[in-house]
């Protein structure tokens, strides 16, 4: 089996990040920008991988949000935090 590319667990949790913003929002949120993203990568990963991410903090146009990456077994792949901005 081969390993997922780093690039695609990146994807992964940064789209995570973004729908959770967009979910909480309570207007159109037209656009979210990705403002830093702090990623720490636990374990090789293969397989089916599954991203999950919620708000943590933040204000009006700014989030800061916190998520992880699991692979089918449920065993963290990678976990990160990120600021993001709704425009």
């Amino acid at each position: 089996m081969s390993r997922t590319p780093t690039h695609e667990i990146v994807r992964l949790l940064e789209q995570s990040m973004v729908d959770a913003v967009c979910q909480r929002s309570m207007e159109d949120t037209r656009e979210v920008q990705t403002l830093d993203l702090n990623i720490n990568f636990m374990q090789s990963a293969s397989g089916p991988l599954h991203a999950s991410a919620q708000v943590i903090g933040g204000g009006k146009t700014m989030c800061f949000c916190e998520g992880q990456v699991l692979d089918a077994q449920g065993a963290v792949v990678a976990q990160g935090m990120g600021t993001l901005r709704r425009g």
